[in-house]
């Protein structure tokens, strides 16, 4: 993953906006009150998934939270002079807010507000989306707004196939570096340290994946840049899983791997790279959360947004009980 490749990941956040995995944001109406941007990494054919949008004013002040909106997809083409698109059509879905980790936010609320990201930040996720052809898509929201209908769209990608590890693969056996390897710039382990600087999560770096899954334990595995990530969503997804750490670490594992290796040299981790860039082709987004069972397979993954809620509900599938309390 270059910087190049880094600074198109930007996503819908506070005050700044821009369409990630190739999506592009318009207002086809030309006076909607929203602007769309997908927000979803890793989009595959016939692979039912979260998919995931950001929305926000035209003017990139405020965006949309709370409640529920109505989505719908449609085919665009295959983007080729070789292919002709053909009608196709997905939904409509409903998606619900999905809000940032870690923000106190009334989930109660009822209808969709346009607010400031001081009062809640998130996404839009539709559950069990699936897409049937690859090739360019776009999205159709609708959703109730101060007592209008406003629409809005967004074209994005569904790929052919993906390198990124899903579910039913097996995870990768990595054995990236720990807290305390002599040798081994701490801040190559969190972007969050260094020499003045303590790993601010140890609990989250004190054992390989790899020494995990051959001892038969679940995990979760978070690859993210707390300091470096542009979408600004690394810093709470890992504090979150943090949190589920210190309550669950003795019934699995809690494992951060951080992206870079060294963020000045432009060079990212090799334990990074074999979760979200095992390829040059790879965009290498971040941040991920990856969903480890007792036998080395993947069972859930989280791409960009993950909410405390998800997490947990997560965690409560690898151990077999209710995790709360």
């Amino acid at each position: 993953m270059t910087r190049r490749r880094r600074l198109a990941t930007l996503i819908v956040v506070v005050l700044t906006a821009a369409a990630c995995n190739g999506g592009n944001s318009r207002d086809p109406s030309g006076g909607s009150a929203l602007v769309a941007a997908v927000a979803s990494y890793d989009i595959v054919v016939d692979r039912p998934a979260r998919f995931i949008v950001g929305l926000y004013s035209p003017d990139q002040t405020r965006l949309l939270a709370y409640g529920t909106v109505s989505v719908s997809f449609a085919f665009l083409g295959a983007g080729d002079d070789t292919a002709t698109a053909t009608e196709s059509e997905v939904g409509p879905a409903t998606a619900s807010f999905l809000p940032i980790p870690g923000q106190d936010v009334e989930l109660d609320t009822v209808r969709p507000q346009l607010v400031a990201g001081s009062e809640a930040t998130g996404v839009y996720g539709a559950p069990d989306v699936e897409f049937d052809r690859s090739g360019f898509w776009e999205v159709a929201i609708e959703a109730k707004l101060d007592g209008r209908t406003e629409h809005t769209t967004a074209a994005f990608e569904v790929l052919a196939k993906s390198d990124v590890p899903a579910p039913g693969d097996e995870a990768p056996r990595t054995r990236q570096a720990l807290a305390g390897d002599t040798g081994v710039d701490p801040e190559a382990i969190d972007s969050r340290a260094g020499s003045d600087r303590p790993i601010p999560d140890p609990e989250l770096h004190d054992i390989t994946v790899a020494d995990a899954i051959a001892a038969g334990r679940p995990a979760m595995v978070v690859v993210s840049t707390p300091t470096f990530c542009v979408s600004r969503f690394c810093g709470p997804i890992t504090d979150s899983v943090s949190e589920l750490a210190l309550r669950f670490g003795d019934r699995m594992a809690f494992i951060h791997i951080e992206v870079w290796q060294d963020f000045e040299a432009d060079v990212v981790n090799p334990a990074a790279t074999e979760w979200i860039a095992p390829t040059p082709e790879t965009d290498g987004r971040e941040p991920w959360v990856f969903v480890i069972d007792a036998d080395g397979v993947i069972t859930r993954r989280f791409d960009n947004v993950a909410t405390d809620a998800e997490l947990l509900a997560a965690v409560e599938s690898l151990i077999g009980e209710p995790a709360g309390g």
